[in-house]
């Protein structure tokens, strides 16, 4: 029975079946997502056609009228308000650059406290991180945010992985 599930690892592995793929094999789309606290994340490592590869985690809140805070936002948020939308990558993985997001940054004024904090447009906001493989193991991508409405804040997430796998 023990070489028989050995046998199948090894065959898995050998077609291509590992999210570990070696760092000097063709790149693979990998992906995972998170579900958690109003938010869908999902996150890919793509390669583009000059062969530099990006992780790229879409963050979705599940209502309309959300936002997420900044990947600009201080650690500790402005007077202890908010957290700054984050990816970061692990395992296999190393970033290659500064993360970049697709929307704009807007300030959220808190006239009630004085507080000014940096957010993105309601709805999905897309976080890149140009990035290099380095070798066979597993692909993370590490996460943080917090969605708000103009009345209601969700719970923040702080540092939840995410494990990228073969898409399909």
């Amino acid at each position: 029975m023990r070489r028989a599930l050995m046998t199948a690892m090894t065959v898995a592995v050998l077609a291509g079946g590992c999210a570990g793929a070696d760092a000097g094999d063709p790149p693979a789309d990998l992906s995972g997502r998170l579900d958690d606290s109003g938010v869908t994340v999902v996150a890919t490592l793509t390669a583009g056609p000059d062969g530099t590869q990006h992780v790229r985690a879409t963050f979705t809140p599940q209502k309309t009228g959300y936002h997420l805070y900044s990947m600009d936002l201080p650690p500790g948020g402005v007077d202890g308000l908010g957290l700054a939308t984050t990816v970061t990558v692990r395992g296999t993985l190393r970033e290659a650059g500064s993360p970049s997001a697709d929307a704009p940054v807007k300030t959220l004024r808190i006239q009630d406290l004085d507080v000014d904090l940096t957010v993105y447009p309601d709805g999905p906001v897309t976080i890149t991180v140009p990035v290099n493989r380095t070798g066979k193991g597993r692909a993370e991508v590490v996460v943080s945010y917090a969605a708000c409405s103009p009345s209601t804040c969700l719970a923040p997430v702080r540092d939840r992985v995410i494990a990228l796998a073969r898409s399909g």
